[in-house]
């Protein structure tokens, strides 16, 4: 046999893509060696979850405001009050609705945006030094009809999956910070 015969070309090449593969997966591989979970620990601590638990949350100064803090409450330690707490967690969240898309016919819009935007300061109660600032914002949208009650609950349905979307950022970039910071 020789080169040219098309099925041994084929098993050399095959063969060769096999070892580039390999040879590539193993440095692949070994950047993977620091990757660790967010949310908990590989030496059985408990990780940023466990710090989560010691967060005292801000009162609320609204209804939006108070569905982003019971959110957040119940993802930090499941509801409750936090066991000791070392930090505490300030929101500041502005809430706005806009007309989206207006009929060609009618004055009335027929949809709108929900927007809100927050700004969070976690402070480290014993030293009181703002150890984490930052924000998230969430657009949720909601049909609007001619039905005055069903308007008023689409608005307050879409400030409440905006306030879900604002907690799970909000909690998620607080676990990044204690998952790198210790």
């Amino acid at each position: 046999m020789s080169l040219r015969d098309p099925i041994d070309r084929r098993r050399v090449l095959t063969r060769a893509l096999g070892l580039l593969g390999l040879g590539a997966a193993v440095p692949l591989l070994a950047a993977c060696s620091n990757v660790r979970p967010l949310y908990g620990s590989l030496d059985g601590t408990g990780g940023p979850a466990a710090k989560m638990t010691h967060i005292d949350l801000a009162l609320a100064d609204s209804r939006v405001s108070q569905r982003v803090r019971n959110e957040l409450i119940f993802a930090f330690y499941g509801g409750g009050e936090p066991e000791k707490p070392a930090y505490r967690l300030n929101l500041r969240i502005t809430d706005s609705s806009l007309p989206l898309g207006i009929e060609r016919l009618e004055t009335t819009p027929s949809a709108y945006l929900v927007q809100l935007n927050a700004s969070f300061v976690l402070v480290d109660m014993a030293s009181d030094k703002t150890i984490l600032t930052g924000t998230s914002f969430a657009n949720v949208s909601y049909d609007f009809s001619q039905q005055r009650f069903a308007n008023v609950r689409a608005q307050r349905d879409a400030e409440n999956r905006a306030a879900n979307q604002i907690a799970v950022d909000i909690r998620t970039k607080i676990a990044a910070y204690f998952a790198t910071h210790g």
